[in-house]
């Protein structure tokens, strides 16, 4: 090998170090404040949960109570009671179908769970019948909002 080869060579090695450590630099930076905003929007996820919770259950109208909202990865769950409801008595599919179009809806459009469709990653919402047995769950995104 001559001189000016392994020089060349030399320099391509440390050009190649270079860059990889600079994207290596510049990923972990990002990763770092991907985290803290994920860390951020979690904390506000707990907060709101609190001062939701502090005022529940609550009887919403006739045949709903509001029991508990739980924070859950980076969404949150809202779990309702439909008091005159039993599993194994009424068609949860049939109310499924009937409040899964309203709720989409309230996602959607409420001024009260905007934070959820700007912020949050989901919100499921957990129905359970008067016995607190689980009846359905409905889980909506961000992108069930999109036209």
């Amino acid at each position: 090998m001559t001189n000016d080869f392994k020089r060349q060579l030399m320099v391509a090695v440390g050009v190649l170090v270079t860059g990889l450590l600079l994207i290596w630099a510049y990923r972990s930076l990002g990763l770092q404040s991907d985290t803290k905003n994920r860390n951020h929007l979690y904390q506000q996820l707990l907060e709101r949960s609190g001062k939701l919770n502090r005022d529940l259950p609550k009887l919403l109208d006739s045949q709903t109570r509001f029991e508990r909202a739980e924070v859950l990865n980076y969404g949150m769950r809202f779990i309702y009671t439909l008091v005159g409801v039993d599993k194994y008595q009424h068609d949860e599919e049939a109310i499924k179908a009937q409040l899964q179009p309203a709720m989409r809806d309230a996602f959607c459009r409420a001024d009260s769970l905007a934070f959820y469709r700007e912020q949050a990653d989901f919100l499921v919402i957990r129905y359970l019948d008067q016995n607190e047995a689980t009846l359905f769950e409905l889980r909506f995104e961000p992108t069930d909002c999109q036209p």
